[in-house]
């Protein structure tokens, strides 16, 4: 058959059909009577000459129906006639449709706005034009199992460049915090200090100008800058002769040579408002103790990352050999970069999420079907009369498969406009400081993949759940069925066991989303409460980084902190004040190895690294963090004397355990400069409240001065009502000088578990839901239950049962069914909890009381829907019962 037969007789089904039976009535008629005419004129009478006519041509229906399947595909207008008998059914039951719709529209829309998420962090390609080929590098020690995403040497790069053969581009980047000053208020941007191929690897093109030069990438050659289009816009006000002009950035200027698109992001980076070139000197390339840059490059054509992985385990052990004090057991990783930020994004998290609105879909589902088994009961002896006519037990099923089509069908599409409205809420929940970390800064929309998913799911669960009605229906018998009540028909009584084993899965599911949730929940709640180490109420933190052609001397820097710490501690609204080279949840910070100076020097790469951090004399008041032995830091602990150090509670007892460390000497940094051990103070958790103890050493400001400063001020009143004039005190020292954030601590600390409280928001919404699917699910059973046994239970109340009675027999039944699923539920979650163990802080994978509770908890809310129908069992008038039907 040529395709155009094809396409005719499938454009029958659409036009033309009237005319066409009408057209072969007619034909049927001429035909016939042609035939009663030839009878007439063979001598029969006309009234017998007619129905011999009709007789000799058989059934008119039939032909009908035969020369129908000649116009189409039969299947097609078969497919048609179920569609439109489907929306005539949805239709007559307006209740049962919301409540099928309604409950739908939330499973399927949580997984759709969950896998929105997913398919924009994790599943898209990063939005540059080779992203596939884009790879990541992490140095990994092989003997103690750390791994870093940064260099730990530049020299061992280098030599990495001039070996490998892999690598199209490789590019070396870092953070960095640019002083910018002119044209409106000093201001201390983020941005990146990048080698010159930065933009060129990532595929990146200006909006305006161009980007660096190989030329721009040497020391001396020229200052460049490379800035935003959101600086341009906000600050120079959209300047289009921004090319060209100079820009002071630490005191220093720099011509601007292009500016880059909105659109145009480095998650790994985060917020970027500008770009410089790295130019790294000769000691800096020749540097095999330390290095503060991360690098990625772009694959070659053809190369795989296995290969490329394969090449750089090669080189790193070739220069482990050449080079054993700095490269001992260390191995360079390949790694996508598109894993890497999704990663840094939190896919795992999502992934979790994912699985448990799948379940609650799953429970949604089988709702659904619930509703459809019962409705399909209801109608049984409809459906044996019309097999008795002569619609076909496949025919049938057809017709209630489609009905579950056309139901899934209308709640993927409410989904959706859930799935909208729960994207766009988890998106105001993110706070604008991490949306830089985020692809496409966190704006996340219903893509035609998505939406495709989302349908594509929605129809798949119609079809896989509208099975279970029409398979039930295909087994009833069409005697029996005409002859029992609806009620009691056999086909009944089958839907009714397979709708308690919907709701036991029901159950199931819900308690094994109850406890993980509860799991996951509980942790964040005792992270959230945990102590920092020190207390964050009523302290503002102002921090800033000082030009270097500024502030190149250390008395400078000495002098500048000395005065602002006078000024504000003399403001009235300040308790009392302290400084510091970093907070914790700041954002800056410094590492340094430090090893014990009265112990044997640690192998190479066996010396563990601390927290280093440069603080006043009353930085601990301020930061309220406990003295645990000896002293704090006091006038003595200046210039010229032998530095003291301070150090924690956990750094001093893997150092010296079961001994005391006060008066031991420590060796920390590049210089192996030595301290002697002054105090020890509780452990602090420097950016993550899920921190386990790590080493902390503190030095005096006064003997260490930095060029980062972060002023942590108590106050007497709410920290953000003297923003302004903290702000004020700081420029009164100096007016040229940038302040990067005035902030409360809380808000810090609020800010880096923004990730966190979100996933436990959506947590206990998750939870919530599936308890109430799980519970309405039970309610549904029991109260059709009821329906159906109105009539025992009227036989019972007239023989003498009590009201009592029939209460504990319903109530006995909702139980068991509870039981059975909260039971299978515990042990199927004590099995999931175990993949939740790395995300879980202070709770075990198997924690008692979440075990205990969770099942108490879930049966005692069956039961409460199980006894509103129970309790409509007890009121039942025994002489209405016994004529119910």
């Amino acid at each position: 058959m040529t395709w155009k037969r094809q396409f005719a007789r499938i454009r029958g089904v659409f036009s033309g059909r009237r005319r066409r039976a009408s057209e072969l009535r007619s034909e049927i008629r001429a035909h016939i009577a042609m035939e009663e005419e030839e009878n007439v004129e063979a001598g029969m009478p006309p009234e017998e000459a007619h129905y011999a006519a009709l007789r000799r041509f058989g059934n008119m229906t039939l032909a009908q129906e035969r020369s129908r399947e000649m116009w189409v595909w039969n299947w097609v207008e078969t497919f048609l006639q179920d569609i439109r008998y489907g929306l005539r059914q949805l239709r007559r039951n307006p209740g049962m449709t919301a409540a099928a719709i309604l409950t739908l529209a939330a499973g399927v829309g949580a997984t759709s706005a969950i896998f929105s998420f997913i398919n924009a962090w994790a599943i898209k390609p990063l939005p540059y034009p080779h992203s596939a080929r884009l790879m990541v590098f992490e140095l990994h020690n092989t003997k103690l199992g750390w791994t870093t995403e940064g260099l730990t040497s530049t020299a061992s790069f280098m030599d990495f460049k001039r070996q490998e053969t892999s690598f199209e581009k490789l590019v070396l980047w870092t953070g960095w915090d640019f002083n910018l000053t002119g044209n409106g208020p000093p201001v201390l941007l983020d941005g990146g200090r990048v080698s010159w191929n930065f933009f060129d690897a990532l595929g990146a093109k200006p909006l305006l100008g161009r980007t660096f030069t190989p030329g721009e990438d040497r020391p001396g050659v020229g200052d460049v800058a490379v800035m935003s289009e959101g600086l341009w816009r906000s600050r120079y006000g959209a300047d289009p002769k921004i090319v060209g002009r100079n820009i002071t950035i630490g005191d220093e200027a720099y011509t601007v040579v292009g500016v880059m698109p909105a659109a145009f992001q480095f998650p790994l980076m985060g917020i970027a408002n500008l770009w410089t070139p790295l130019a790294l000197t000769d000691a800096q390339r020749a540097d095999r103790s330390s290095s503060f840059f991360s690098a990625f490059g772009l694959l070659k054509s053809g190369v795989t990352a296995k290969q490329a992985g394969a090449e750089c385990a090669t080189i790193y052990a070739r220069l482990g050999k050449q080079f054993p004090k700095s490269n001992t057991d260390l191995a360079l990783q390949v790694r996508s970069m598109k894993w890497d930020v999704a990663r840094e994004e939190g896919a795992p998290e999502l992934m979790i999420c994912f699985v448990i609105v799948a379940f609650i879909l799953l429970i949604a589902c089988t709702n659904v079907a619930n509703l459809m088994l019962a409705r399909a009961a209801s109608r049984a002896k409809e459906f044996a009369l019309r097999n008795a006519l002569g619609a076909s037990q496949g025919r049938l099923a057809r017709q209630l498969l489609a009905e579950s089509v056309l139901l899934f069908f209308f709640g993927g599409v409410a989904g959706v406009v859930v799935g909208i409205a729960g994207v766009r809420w988890i998106e105001s929940e993110i706070p604008a400081h991490i949306r830089g970390y985020l692809v496409n800064y966190g704006q996340v929309n219903l893509d035609v993949a998505t939406l495709a998913f989302t349908m594509g799911i929605a129809l798949l669960s119609g079809l896989v759940f509208g099975l279970a009605p029409a398979r039930e229906h295909s087994k009833q018998e069409v005697n029996r069925s005409l002859k029992e009540a609806g009620s009691q028909a056999s086909g009944a009584k089958a839907s009714v066991r397979l709708r308690r084993v919907f709701v036991i899965a029901e159950i199931t599911l819900a308690v094994v989303v109850l406890i993980s949730t509860t799991l996951l929940v509980k942790s964040f709640v005792i992270s959230v409460r945990s102590s920092p180490g020190f207390n964050p109420a009523n302290v503002m933190v102002a921090q800033l980084a000082l030009p270097e052609t500024k502030y190149s001397e250390d008395w400078q820097r000495r002098q500048f902190g000395q005065e602002v710490l006078a000024r504000l501690r003399a403001l009235p609204q300040v308790e009392t004040v302290g400084a510091a080279s970093s907070v914790p949840f700041g954002g800056f910070g410094q590492g340094v190895d430090v090893e014990a100076a009265d112990r044997p020097s640690p192998q190479p790469g066996e010396r563990r690294g601390a927290h280093f951090t440069a603080v006043s004399t009353n930085y601990f008041s301020a930061m309220q963090i406990g003295l645990v032995k000896g002293r704090a830091f006091n006038s003595a602990d200046t210039q010229g004397n032998l530095p003291s150090a301070i150090i924690d509670g956990t750094m001093a007892r893997d150092l010296w355990p079961h001994e005391n460390p006060i008066g031991r000497e420590i060796r920390f940094g590049e210089q192996h400069t030595v301290c002697r051990v002054v105090g020890v103070v509780n452990d602090v958790k420097w950016d993550n409240l899920r921190q386990r103890p790590e080493w902390q050493i503190y030095v005096p400001l006064a003997q260490f001065p930095s060029a980062t400063l972060a002023f942590a001020i108590r106050t007497v009143a709410e920290p953000l009502s003297v923003a302004t004039v903290v702000r004020n005190a700081i420029w009164s020292v100096d007016r040229s000088q940038p302040i990067s954030s005035v902030e409360g601590l809380k808000t810090l600390i609020d800010i880096v578990g923004a990730g966190y409280r979100i996933l436990a928001n959506l947590l206990v919404f998750f939870a919530a839901l599936a308890v109430f699917l799980g519970v309405i699910g039970i309610y549904g059973v029991i109260s059709e239950q009821v329906s159906r046994r109105t009539h025992e239970i009227g036989i019972r109340m007239a023989l003498g049962a009590r009201r009592p009675q029939v209460l504990r027999m319903i109530l006995g039944e909702g139980l068991r069914l509870a039981m059975i699923g909260v039971g299978i539920g515990v042990i199927l979650a004590l099995v999931t909890s175990r993949l939740l163990a790395a995300d879980l802080y202070g709770v075990a994978p198997n924690d008692p009381l979440t075990f205990v509770a969770v099942p108490i908890v879930f049966t005692a809310v069956a039961l409460i829907a199980s006894y509103i129908p129970a309790r409509r069992a007890t009121k039942v008038d025994p002489m209405v019962a016994l004529r119910y039907e």
